[in-house]
Parts: structure tokens; sequence; C-alpha cells
């Protein structure tokens, strides 16, 4: 009885040191073989986006003052630098869309000073990057930038509106004009608004601009709707 109790021992033992030998062999060897499955890739490999190429562009419509750059892609940041009327610049990175559905992209000078940061799409037009530059913009490239504008200002109501086919001054409505009471600002004054970059021409009148009043053109109904009426800082430029 007690050779028979010895061996059930033995036995047992014997059995455990299999399963124990079993128990730590698997984990290495699964460990192993998920390491070299081809099936299991890295995640984040995944993620990474394209960067896109830069391109080039040229900047128009932007008159004397230049192509102010911002901090950020909106009105609200403030302006870092001012690139020249008809330069060339990179564009490297957008577009990205502010709060009232204008696009922006950032872009860097290509002058000496390297000016970059964020500009309305609006004065950005897309050229090819063979394309040689006319001899007003080499020599805009060593130009200082343009001084901030001089004139008279006044807080005038500013009032958006996108209807009509000419001017009182016989000229055809379009992105830039603004109609205004003669007594206050001359036809044919150019004037700056608050909160845009570019300069507006005063060519249009009418029956309901009267006084410190400015109304603007938007090229479609739902431009006007969003800007609306506001209030902002008019300078007749002299």
């Amino acid at each position: 009885m007690t050779q028979v109790v010895a061996l059930m021992r033995s036995l047992a033992f014997a059995t455990a040191l299999v399963v124990l030998t079993l128990v730590v062999g698997v984990g290495p060897m699964q460990s192993q073989t998920a390491a070299a499955s081809p099936d299991l890739v890295d995640s984040d490999a995944d993620d990474v986006a394209d960067t896109p190429d830069p391109w080039q562009a040229r900047v128009t419509g932007t008159g004397a003052l230049g192509l102010r750059v911002r901090s950020g892609p909106g009105l609200s940041y403030p302006v870092t630098a001012t690139i020249p009327e008809g330069s060339r610049v990179d564009v490297l990175e957008g577009p990205s869309t502010d709060g009232q559905g204008r696009e922006w992209y950032r872009v860097s000078g290509r002058t000496r000073s390297s000016a970059s940061g964020w500009s309305y799409a609006s004065f950005l037009v897309e050229v090819e990057s063979v394309d040689s530059e006319p001899p007003p913009v080499a020599s805009a490239r060593a130009a200082a930038p343009p001084a901030a504008p001089t004139g008279r200002s006044f807080t005038a109501r500013v009032t958006a509106y996108a209807h009509g086919s000419r001017t009182a001054s016989g000229t055809p409505v379009r992105w830039g004009v603004v109609a205004v009471d003669p007594k206050v600002i001359p036809l044919g004054s150019r004037i700056m608004i608050e909160g845009f970059d570019n300069v507006f021409v005063a060519e249009d009148t009418g029956g309901g601009v009267h006084g410190n009043q400015v109304d603007i053109y938007f090229p479609d109904v739902a431009s006007a709707l969003r800007f609306g009426v506001q209030t902002r800082t008019i300078t007749v430029l002299n």
C-alpha cells in the first residue's frame, strides 16, 4: 500500500512539472509569433497625413497697401507683416476657413525678409513656378512695406448689400465698391474699412445712405447676410 501511494505521488509531481513547462513555454512562443506576423502592422503608420506640396501665388488686388499677413487664419489675428502688391509667395498650408466662411492660406514671402503668416485667399492668384516676374515685381521686392494708411477716420454704420448691376458712377457693381453719402465721402474716394484688408472705392450712392453710413457690395447674398449691419471705423485715404 505504501508503495502504491509513493508511486501516485511521483506521477503527480511529474505531471505538475510538465504543465509548468508548457505554461512557461507558451508565453515567449506566442510573443515571438505575434512579432513576426506580417498581418500585424503599426496602426500609427496609417495616421500620418501627407503634407501637401507648396505652390506659388501672386499677390493681387491689394493696391498700394500690399498684402497684410496675419498670425492666424482670420481677421481677429494681428497683422505681422506686409507683402507688396504683385509679389510672389509660396503657399505652404490651407485653406483654413474662418467663422465667416472666408478661406485663408499660410504663405511665405520670397523676399529677403521672408515674411510669413496667413493670408486671405481672395488676394492670391496661383501662378506657374516657371513664370518670370515682371520688372515692377522685381523692384517691389526691395521696397519697404507700405506705411500704415493715413487719412480722415470716423465711426460709421456699415451695411452689406448684394443687388444692382451698375453704380451711380456708371461702373458695374463688384467686390470693392461701396455706396456712400457724397456729402460725407466724395465719390471716387478710396477708403479702408476696419476688419478688411483691401481698399474700397466710393462709386455708388443710395436713397438710404445718409451721413456716416457706408454700404458694401458683396458678390453673393449669403455673404451679405452673414455680414449684415455693423459699426466699423472708416478711414478716407489721403
